[in-house]
């Protein structure tokens, strides 16, 4: 019996090396954060062609006013929290019915033009987002066709934009330098 015990405490102190080996494993180095602009919103397309968006803060409540081809109505988005923007409802631009259209918004208040008789349209165009981390190989890494409108928010990091699929919103978030970062915990560490 004395002697399995002293062989079961030889193959653990003959194992307890390879277990230890397996501990000191060199860790993969911390992925570098990159730049990026993701998608990070959607809204389904409705109500026809997206001409013009609108963002506007009330309160605290961060709002989109989507404008449609023609003037005649408005689709209200709030888009607090960029990542579940909430279709509010659709709204004519002038309550009469008539066409109207947006100038400029603040809140709850909107500046309304009457139409031009033959609104020059632009054509509707095709943006990629590009990933350049790569100088050799730059590689598409997004695309949305069909754009009508686009608006940002810069405080915010936000970027809009409408095609037929609906209204998209973008954020673009810049990769943290590990310089200032070491900077950064220096001075936290030692120059209090």
């Amino acid at each position: 019996m004395r002697y399995y015990g002293v062989l079961l405490v030889a193959v653990a102190l003959l194992a307890l090396p390879q277990i230890q080996g397996k501990d000191k494993k060199k860790k993969p180095p911390p992925k570098i954060s990159q730049d990026a602009i993701e998608v990070v919103g959607h809204v389904p397309a409705g109500g026809g062609t997206v001409t013009q968006l609108f963002l506007t803060q009330h309160f605290s409540s961060y709002y989109l006013y989507a404008e449609h081809e023609g003037g005649r109505n408005v689709t209200l988005i709030d888009v607090s929290d960029a990542s579940q923007p909430l279709f509010l409802f659709d709204l004519p631009s002038l309550p009469s019915g008539s066409a109207g259209r947006f100038l400029a918004v603040a809140g709850t208040a909107a500046l309304i033009t009457d139409p031009s008789p033959s609104p020059a349209r632009a054509a509707p165009q095709t943006i990629r987002a590009m990933d350049y981390s790569d100088p050799k190989q730059p590689k598409a890494v997004r695309e949305f066709a069909g754009v009508t409108a686009l608006s940002a928010d810069p405080r915010r990091g936000l970027i809009f934009l409408a095609n037929p699929d609906g209204i998209w919103i973008l954020h673009q978030s810049l990769a943290e330098d590990p310089e200032q970062q070491k900077e950064y915990a220096r001075r936290i560490l030692y120059d209090r």
